[in-house]
């Protein structure tokens, strides 16, 4: 297979990293029976095997083949359940705009178990569930199912919740329990909005460094329609103001996100984490959007990893913390600048360039008329 000079390679690498894993090359046509037994008839597939598990990468790379040494040497499953029922983003939607299937595919690709969580039909939430997402709802819950909900966290469970403009105002007064409040508004960053995009869609300016979720992207996440978050004074100790805006940005309502409003300019929240309050045993994440991880711009920048950070950390699985490959597509490069940035290079670039070499010929000319 082509593949295989790379995957020699990559081989070759995890070993000089640890002596407790081998490897060994197989030739499908000078071994058919060993590729019998494995179930084995394409060229470039690999077999990962440790005790009684076992997982097959048909397509290798590094990260599929990180997640399969991890999930035959994990001692459990891990399982997401994404509450449905209420206008969430689906993790079986397809859609670019309003569907989560890359972010379901990603979370399998890392190992999880990904699952559908219909609270109406269920007496309480299984005792399975490593995280809980609630993907931007649309739709109040029954009070029934918030106690769900909380009947979980105070199992020790652990909940991303990923609020918009349009989430209820009951659902987002869920997140005040843990001493996160949110307003019903829309942040607008002029400073680090995207270059000739909505004003409503930024790069996320500040993360927080010494929080392992926000300190080990290496690319700032986008966000888009993004909702500011708030925190309580009684519980400053117990939340981690992770990802705030820039200075320049202010909140307007979400009705009229084109006036400015009279809100005074200041740095907005819109990522917080919860863990050791009192009144959330377990661990909660709170994003003020849910347009980040759809499938149209999940593969944007910081967006996926930020994803996969959360849930990790949810999951009190620090170690998978970290800034993965970005996925690009052939022969296309994604580049992103702020409305800043935009407007720097036209005055560089257009402007005094330019006016550079303009000044530079005059004095020439000048200089040659007076010899």
């Amino acid at each position: 297979d082509p593949r295989t000079p790379d995957l020699k390679d990559l081989l070759w690498r995890i070993t000089q990293a640890t002596k407790r894993i081998t490897y060994e090359f197989v030739d499908l046509n000078r071994s058919p029976a060993l590729a019998k037994r494995y179930g084995i008839d394409r060229y470039g597939a690999i077999v990962v095997e440790s005790g009684d598990k076992r997982r097959d990468v048909s397509n290798p790379n590094e990260s599929l083949l990180m997640g399969a040494l991890l999930s035959v040497t994990r001692a459990r499953e891990r399982f997401v359940y994404f509450v449905t029922g209420h206008g969430e983003r689906s993790p079986d939607d397809g859609d670019r705009k309003t569907g989560m299937s890359v972010a379901k595919s990603t979370l399998e690709d890392e190992q999880f178990v990904v699952r559908n969580l219909p609270l109406m039909r269920t007496e309480s939430i299984p005792i399975d569930a490593t995280v809980v997402v609630m993907a931007g709802p649309r739709k109040d819950y029954l009070p029934g199912e918030l106690e769900q909900i909380q009947g979980y966290l105070s199992r020790s469970g652990n909940l991303l919740m990923l609020l918009d403009p349009e989430t209820p105002a009951s659902v987002a007064a869920f997140a005040a329990r843990f001493g996160i409040t949110s307003p019903d508004q829309v942040v607008i960053d002029p400073e680090k909005r995207l270059a000739g995009g909505e004003g409503v869609t930024l790069m996320v300016a500040d993360l927080m460094p010494s929080f392992l979720v926000s300190g080990t992207l290496e690319a700032p996440p986008v966000f888009s329609y993004a909702r500011p978050l708030n925190v309580a004074a009684a519980n400053r100790d117990s939340v981690i103001r992770f990802l705030t805006t820039s200075a320049g940005s202010y909140p307007v309502a979400p009705t009229n996100v084109r006036e400015r409003g009279d809100a005074p300019a200041a740095a907005q929240l819109v990522g917080a984490a919860v863990v050791g309050s009192e009144s959330l045993p377990g661990r909660a994440i709170v994003l003020g959007d849910s347009d980040f991880a759809t499938n149209g711009i999940i593969d944007y920048l910081g967006n996926k990893d930020l994803l996969i950070n959360s849930v990790n950390w949810l999951a009190r699985d620090e170690s998978l913390l970290a800034a993965r490959a970005q996925s690009k597509e052939v022969g296309r490069e994604q580049f992103f600048v702020t409305e800043t940035q935009g407007a720097l290079s036209f005055w560089l670039a257009t402007v005094l360039q330019p006016a550079l070499f303009f000044a530079a010929g005059t004095w020439v000319w000048f200089r040659r008329r007076a010899q």
